[in-house]
């Protein structure tokens, strides 16, 4: 796995598709602009890695700061971006990587070793929200001004695809240092955007990097992330010409965009719908209660029914386009008898009431929510559904005050490591913030991070799939396409897996 993924690189991309239209300028699109703004459902919490947990700041840190290395077109693979080569050893116990030796941060200070190995020896700090996803790496050491080293414990399969997300980011040192306690709001990266403002709460202001290490990039000047927490708004305000890009977009709009003149992007295979029980709150304790809940779930209906064919019944919390993804695990479908017998086995056989939580403006996770309790409805279980603002319910979720969350999962790697990993091994994030334990389950974790051979890897994923679907910690819902409303003066917008928009690569017409 580590040879196929440091020497081959995948070619298209798959999973990608945009319609594509022809509209009308309007007299604001008529004017010159070299500013994009995207609207988005949520601010950001942080430009700091170490502690990140919402989807918004990581995709944030994914345009200020680079990696090590990035994912290929198409997620399958990874390839250069600040490290122009590596080797990793025969027995996965050390990798060396090449800097590029013209890159500086924005403020001009060349990019070094040292900085390097600031930023990864904080990343696999075991304390912090992302440590696990490098856990085997024992140190990280400046061979030369250009060079760094890895030295693991024990092989680590999923080493480069780890090193692409946005827990490996490399940020400059003294900048951090002395920043100090406001580091997390004053980044310094070498990414092609650097940040101008941060209006908490509103928008993220980036403009373009003059010291950029790729020629002539960005072409865009500045480049806006707003909070609209409204899908409709979102939609409105792209039609209007007040947006260029438009995330988080229900498939029940998509006609009307493109009516309107918009483009569609979709990315496909690595989002999931994801309901995540506090089990410190009784009966979330039980699995037969879990189980039962799961049973509820009328996956098809929601597909159908509030997808509009953009979506399918999940069977795995691991998306398809996941390395080691296996249907074949005995799935969980819809089958409310059995449903009802596995409560009849709980210390609640005669149902319950609970309060769910979904982010307010978000009617695709609302209908998900409403399908959800008139299944549960007939098994004796009321759930009361509450629409929080976006921000206050991850505020509320990252400090475990929450009783049930409906959301998505997005994979940060092609490996199945970071969800198994995060989910399943009890120590980081608290089991996702679940408070799930299994020791059966993280002892499998560990011996798939550390086995090479990717037969063996796909036998302990395979094992830890059934194992889900057999005590249910995590309820999948389905499996559904991340999808883009852009601008039709937008061009060369092709978002990926892990949420990195490569924004350094985009053009915005007259």
């Amino acid at each position: 796995m580590l040879s196929a993924l440091s020497k081959k690189k995948i070619g298209a991309i798959t999973g990608v598709s945009v319609s594509l239209f022809l509209v009308m300028a309007t007299p604001a699109m008529a004017q010159a602009s070299k500013t994009l703004v995207v609207a988005r459902p949520a601010d950001i919490f942080t430009f700091d890695p170490y502690n990140t947990q919402d989807d918004r700041s990581m995709f944030t840190q994914l345009t200020v700061f680079e990696r090590l290395v990035k994912l290929a077109p198409g997620g399958r693979g990874v390839e250069p971006e600040l490290a122009t080569e590596w080797t990793v050893a025969e027995d996965g116990m050390s990798a060396t990587f090449k800097l590029r030796e013209d890159v500086t941060f924005w403020n001009g200070n060349l990019l070094t070793a040292d900085d390097v190995v600031f930023s990864l020896t904080r990343a696999i700090d075991q304390t912090g929200s992302w440590g696990f996803l490098f856990s085997p790496i024992q140190s990280v050491e400046a061979v030369d001004a250009h060079t760094v080293k890895f030295v693991m414990s024990e092989p680590f399969a999923p080493l480069l695809p780890a090193l692409s997300t946005f827990a490996a980011s490399i940020y400059e040192e003294a900048n951090f240092v002395a920043r100090g306690d406001t580091a997390g709001a004053n980044p310094m990266g070498t990414g092609a955007f650097m940040l101008e403002s941060w209006n908490r709460g509103q928008e993220v202001v980036l403009i373009a990097n003059p010291n950029y290490w790729q020629d002539g990039k960005p072409s865009v000047d500045k480049l806006i992330f707003r909070v609209v927490g409204d899908e409709t708004a979102r939609t409105l305000q792209l039609a209007s010409g007040g947006i260029q890009v438009a995330t988080d977009v229900p498939a029940n709009q998509i006609d009307q965009i493109v009516a309107g003149g918009g483009k569609i992007v979709t990315v496909g295979g690595s989002a999931v719908g994801f309901v995540t029980m506090n089990q410190k709150k009784k009966p979330f304790d039980e699995a037969a209660v879990r189980c039962a809940m799961a049973w509820a779930v009328d996956r098809e209906s929601i597909a159908r029914s509030i997808y509009f064919g953009r979506a399918a019944a999940a069977k795995s919390i691991l998306p398809t386009s996941t390395f080691f993804y296996d249907a074949d695990t005995s799935p969980i479908g819809f089958d409310l008898e059995k449903a009802r017998a596995l409560l009849a086995t709980s210390t609640v056989p005669d149902g319950f009431s609970f309060t769910a939580t979904v982010p307010s403006g978000d009617n695709t996770k609302l209908s998900i929510a409403q399908i959800w309790a008139a299944s549960l409805a007939q098994i004796g279980i009321t759930m009361n559904i509450e629409q929080i603002e976006a921000t206050t319910a991850q505020e509320l979720y990252n400090t475990e005050q929450f009783t049930m969350r409906i959301s998505a999962w997005t994979n940060d790697t092609p490996d199945a490591d970071q969800l198994m990993g995060v989910a399943l091994d009890y120590q980081p994030q608290n089991g996702l913030h679940s408070s799930y334990r299994n020791d059966a389950a993280r002892d499998l974790v560990l011996a798939g991070r550390s086995e090479l051979d990717p037969v063996k890897r796909q036998t302990i994923y395979t094992e830890l799939q059934e194992l889900v679907n057999r005590d249910c910690p995590f309820i999948y819902t389905v499996e559904e396409d991340r999808i883009f409303a852009i601008s039709p003066r937008l061009e060369g917008f092709v978002p990926n897996s892990q949420g990195k928009y490569s924004f350094e690569n985009v053009t915005l017409a007259n």
